[in-house]
């Protein structure tokens, strides 16, 4: 598992509680009609798009929200390499 999942390796910093904030702050932001779907993107690489979706994922599914990640940097994926899982 990767040192960039902060929300698994290091629960108490204040990193992993700012993805905890962003977690209730979609919820609650959804109330009227619950979120289904998220995309996280950004114009160039190495902004944080992956980083940022794995972490919130985790959270989400800590929140007991069903969760799916779809990794669709065809080019550089890297999601399997957060979780420490083949890309296959």
């Amino acid at each position: 598992m990767s040192h960039r999942l902060i929300t698994l390796t290091d629960p108490r910093s204040p990193a992993a509680e700012a993805y905890r904030a962003l977690r209730t702050n979609l919820t609650f932001a959804a109330l009227d009609k619950p979120l289904e779907t998220l995309v996280i993107t950004s114009a160039t690489p190495g902004e944080g798009k992956s980083t940022t979706l794995a972490n919130l994922a985790v959270t989400m599914a800590q929140g007991e929200r069903r969760t799916i990640m779809v990794d669709a940097d065809l080019r550089r994926p890297s999601l399997h390499e957060i979780f420490g899982v083949s890309n296959g």
